[in-house]
């Protein structure tokens, strides 16, 4: 951040010449000095963390069910092997407790061998096996990754938001996530198991296309960027039209379950859950068409601090894993991990354009997550943390990008006055 001021109002500190760092300050430097002390460090670190983790204590003392989201999965699975529906909004397994099967039929098909060859029990050892270090590396990549643009601190704060069945739940989504950071932070050597990866979870989970834009924002001379999203996103789009037109006889059915429970019961934390606090049908054309605009203005705002906002090569990378998210519409509580190190970058990438503007914006990201501690604390249930937060770093991502592109404007300007030289710059690679 500031070393040299960290390091002044730190001594102050230390020498007893103030309790507190100033909050005329940005609030990285702020929390930097704070923590410098031990005791700090620890008080920091528990505030951030006590949404998730008294939640996660609560639902150990108390004995609350785990792994719901695989129960679902498995009994899905059980089910259409069986040739029985697995679409209820109360499905029923001998001992386990599934929540609602939303996938397609051709994912229970898959997932069935595991459920013969160990039972609905054993299947669900035999996913935890897997899912616990799945989770570990989420955090890891999240928290304790080193990364110069992206702030521990700042990292460590987006866990406000998050709640503790993001982590009891069992979601698969959680396990195609930690396989596709992997797979994204090997695109330098090959872009293919990253692609093959995002194409593969979507025929789980949809909107894991979202990901392929990651590819628009890597490093690279932008035709080869849209040649490879464009021949990603065509094989994304087909491979789940293809999941979609072969869903068999219980095609009517998956339907109606994705619109019971994905659309109308579960919006999630993301746009949809937006329209639905307005009071708007998610499938209305006027969300519909919002959606269109939320999605286009996310990514030019992602391009223009990608091209930027001072980002190596690996960094873009990351920022674009975070940014996908914002392109998700129906964002749940277990796709927030990437969104840790990309807000930090964004709120980092705020640094540049000046003090004043860099103390704006890091308050605002940590206003925010401190609201939603407090709000936790007091428990107040009228206030939903995780969308509170993601309307917040969506609203950061703009601004900063705004101010970003700002100082752009008249070369902008030129480009849409005359676009030819651009596109020869293009198609030259040169841009």
């Amino acid at each position: 951040a500031h070393p040299g001021a960290v390091c002044d109002l730190c001594a102050q500190i230390r020498n007893g010449g103030e309790l507190m760092p100033r909050l005329s300050t940005d609030a990285l430097t702020w929390f930097e000095c704070f923590t410098a002390r031990k005791r700090n460090l620890w008080f920091f670190s528990l505030f951030f963390l006590f949404p998730l983790v008294g939640n996660l204590i609560s639902r150990l003392t108390k004995a609350r069910y785990w792994l719901p989201d695989f129960d679902a999965l498995i009994c899905g699975a059980h089910n259409v092997s069986r040739g029985i529906s697995p679409y209820s909004l109360h499905p029923v397994c001998d001992g386990i407790r599934p929540t609602p099967y939303v996938y397609a039929p051709q994912v229970g098909h898959f997932f069935a061998p595991l459920e013969q060859a160990f039972g609905l029990e054993g299947a669900r050892w035999a996913f935890a096996l897997v899912y616990a270090p799945a989770i570990l590396w989420l955090f890891w990549y999240a928290i304790l990754k080193p990364m110069d643009k992206a702030p521990w601190h700042f990292r460590l704060m987006t866990l406000a938001a998050m709640v503790g069945s993001v982590l009891s739940c069992g979601n698969i989504g959680l396990l195609l996530h930690a396989l596709t950071i992997l797979a994204a932070l090997q695109m330098s050597k090959s872009r293919l198991p990253f692609i093959a990866i995002v194409i593969c979870g979507a025929l789980i989970k949809p909107v894991f296309v979202t990901y392929l834009v990651v590819l628009l924002l890597e490093d690279r001379p932008l035709i080869a960027r849209l040649r490879t999203f464009l021949l990603s996103a065509t094989a994304g789009v087909g491979t789940l039209l293809a999941l979609f037109l072969t869903a068999g006889r219980f095609s009517d059915e998956w339907h109606w379950a994705l619109n019971a429970v994905v659309i109308l019961e579960q919006p999630g934390i993301g746009f949809f859950a937006t329209t639905s606090a307005l009071g708007l049908n998610t499938a209305s054309a006027v969300t519909l068409i919002g959606l269109g605009l939320f999605i286009t203005g996310m990514g030019l705002a992602s391009l223009v601090l990608a091209e930027w906002g001072g980002l190596d090569a690996n960094e873009r990378i990351i920022f674009g894993l975070g940014a996908a998210q914002f392109l998700n519409p129906r964002l749940m509580d277990y796709d927030m991990f990437t969104l840790a190190p990309c807000m930090a970058m964004v709120v980092m990438m705020a640094k540049p354009l000046g003090q004043k503007t860099f103390t704006w914006v890091s308050w605002a990201f940590a206003g925010t997550l401190i609201f939603c501690v407090v709000c936790n604390i007091l428990e107040i249930r009228a206030i939903h943390r995780a969308p509170v937060a993601v309307f917040a770093y969506g609203l950061i991502l703009l601004a900063v990008a705004g101010l970003t592109a700002w100082p752009q404007r008249a070369r902008i300007r030129g480009w849409f006055r005359n676009p030819l030289p651009v596109l020869q710059d293009i198609l030259a690679q040169r841009i």
